[in-house]
C-alpha cells in the first residue's frame, strides 16, 4: 500500500488551503480545468483578490454574480492551490478572507534617474507569477474567447467530481479533523488482505468511528464530490457502485455484504459512476485499488455485481434446472430456471416492471439504473416494459420476483412451473425467451 501524508486540519485561527491528497483538477497553462470555473471566472476571482491583497467570500461572490454556484468555484480554486482562505471564526462563510497561495511580488518603485519617473526594463516574471501587463492580455483574450460564435454552444459535463484523500490507519483522528469531510461520502478502509467499503451522512465521522469489523487497518480512503453536491442517497448508491468495483477487482477481500443501495433515476447513477470511475482511476495512478487491471477496465468497471452475470447462453440452448414462468401486468412474462433453492437464473427475454413500488426495497430501483446504464437493460418495442438482455442469477425466488415486478410478492409462490399440456411447448417458449 502506499499513501501520502495528511495535512491536517482546519481550526479557528488557521488557514484553509489546498490538501486534497490526490487532486482531481487539472491545472493546464496556469488555467483551473473544471466545469464550475472558467476561464474569466478564476480571473475574476483574482482580481478581487488582488485588488486590496485578500477579499471576503462575500466580495467575491458578489463580483461573481449571477454564476450559478459561485461558492463552488471558489472553493475549486482554492483546492485547485491557487488561493487560501482565513477561517477567523474557524467557520468558512461570507466572512472569511480569501488570499493567494503565493502572494504577488511587490510594486516596484519608480526608478529616480529615469525620466518622467519611468520604471526600470523588467526581466521575466518570476515562475508562477503573471506580470501586470501579462494579466491584462490575458484577461482580454479569456474574455472574448467566452463568446461563442453564432451556432456554437457548450455541453454541460457531469455534475459529479470526486475528492480524494488517503491517510495511513492511525490517522483516523486526522480524518475526524477533516473539515471538508463534514458531507456525505464514501469510505474505503483497508488492510494487506481485507477492505471494508461504508459511506456515511458525513464521512468523516463514520471513519472516526472504529465500529467496521476489520483489524489491523493500513489504509484509508475517502471519496466525496468536491462542490458537496451528494446527498445521503447519492452516497448509499456511491458506495454500492465502489464496492462492486472493489469486489470485481479481487484484490483484496471484501468484509462487508452488498449495500442497499438507494432508488435513484438513470440520469443519476450514470452520473455517480461517472464519479466512480474518476476515483478509481486515480486510485489506481496512485497504486491504492484497481492496480492489477488495466486503465480501461478501472474506468468503466463490471457491467454487473459479482457472480450475477451468467455468460451468454446460445439461442438454441435451454437452461439447466426447473423452468418456472411468472405472468404480471398486461401480458407481461418471466422466465426463470430454478437450479436450486437458492439458486435462480432470470432468463433473457423476461419483461420486467417499469417502475418499482414505494413499497419496494431500494436495490430493485438501484439495479434497474445500473443495469439500463450497462445495457443489461433495454426498453420493449412496445415502451410497456423492459426486456432482460443476459441471464442473470438471484439468490432466491422472491429476490427475482422482487425485482421482475418492483414490488414484494408472494415468494416463490408467484412462479409456476411450464405447463406443455396446455397446448403450448415448454421448451419452444424458453428458447424464444433467450
Amino acid at each position: 500500500m502506499t499513501y501520502r501524508s495528511s495535512s491536517g486540519a482546519s481550526a479557528p485561527d488557521k488557514t484553509y488551503s489546498h490538501h486534497s491528497l490526490i487532486s482531481a483538477i487539472a491545472l493546464e497553462a496556469g488555467l483551473v480545468r473544471h466545469p464550475l470555473v472558467s476561464a474569466t471566472d478564476q480571473v475574476q476571482i483574482l482580481r478581487a483578490i488582488d485588488e486590496t491583497g485578500s477579499a471576503s467570500v462575500g466580495d467575491v461572490m458578489a463580483v461573481l454574480e449571477p454564476h450559478e454556484d459561485s461558492v463552488g468555484a471558489i472553493v475549486t480554486l482554492i483546492e485547485a492551490g491557487l488561493i487560501r482562505a482565513e477561517l477567523t471564526h474557524g467557520v468558512f462563510d461570507e466572512h472569511a478572507r480569501l488570499m493567494r497561495t503565493i502572494p504577488l511580488p511587490p510594486d516596484e518603485d519608480p526608478d529616480p534617474t529615469a525620466p518622467d519617473g519611468a520604471m526600470p526594463p523588467k526581466g521575466p516574471a518570476p515562475l508562477g507569477v503573471v506580470d501586470s501587463e501579462a494579466q491584462v492580455r490575458l484577461d482580454a483574450a479569456i474574455g472574448a474567447a467566452q463568446i461563442l460564435p453564432e451556432g456554437l454552444s457548450t455541453v454541460p459535463v457531469s455534475q459529479f467530481f470526486p475528492s480524494i484523500h488517503v491517510g495511513q490507519g492511525a490517522a483516523r483522528r486526522a480524518f475526524a479533523a477533516c473539515e471538508v469531510l463534514q458531507r456525505p461520502g464514501v469510505y474505503i478502509l483497508m488492510s494487506d488482505t481485507s477492505a471494508y467499503v461504508g459511506m456515511g451522512s458525513v464521512v468523516r465521522r463514520r471513519v472516526a468511528s472504529g465500529a467496521q469489523p476489520i483489524e489491523d487497518v493500513d489504509t484509508i480512503i475517502t471519496i466525496t464530490d468536491a462542490h458537496n453536491g451528494l446527498d445521503d442517497a447519492d452516497a448509499a448508491v456511491l458506495e454500492r457502485i465502489l464496492h462492486m468495483r472493489v469486489g470485481a477487482a479481487k484484490e483484496v477481500r471484501l468484509l462487508n455484504g452488498t449495500p442497499g443501495g438507494a432508488p435513484v433515476t438513470p440520469e443519476r447513477y450514470r452520473a455517480l459512476n461517472v464519479m466512480a470511475g474518476i476515483a478509481c482511476d486515480a486510485l489506481a495512478r496512485d497504486g491504492h485499488l484497481f492496480i492489477n487491471m488495466s486503465p480501461r477496465l478501472a474506468l468503466a468497471g463490471p457491467r454487473a455485481e459479482l457472480g450475477q452475470l451468467m455468460p451468454p447462453r446460445p439461442f438454441n440452448t435451454v437452461p439447466e434446472g426447473e423452468v418456472m414462468e411468472l405472468a404480471f401486468g398486461r401480458n407481461l412474462i418471466a422466465l426463470a430456471a430454478r437450479r436450486a433453492d437458492d439458486d435462480w437464473l432470470l432468463l433473457a427475454g423476461s419483461n420486467i416492471r417499469l417502475d418499482t413500488v414505494a413499497s419496494a426495497n431500494a436495490s430493485a430501483s438501484y439495479l434497474r439504473a445500473a443495469w439500463l446504464h450497462s445495457g443489461l437493460l433495454e426498453l420493449s418495442e412496445t415502451g410497456e416494459s423492459y426486456v432482460l438482455t443476459r441471464d442473470l442469477t438471484f439468490r432466491s425466488a422472491g429476490a427475482a420476483m422482487h425485482f421482475v415486478i418492483g414490488s414484494k410478492g408472494q415468494g416463490r409462490g408467484g412462479w409456476q412451473p411450464m405447463d406443455p399440456t396446455d397446448g403450448s411447448d415448454a421448451e419452444a417458449l424458453v428458447l424464444a425467451a433467450g
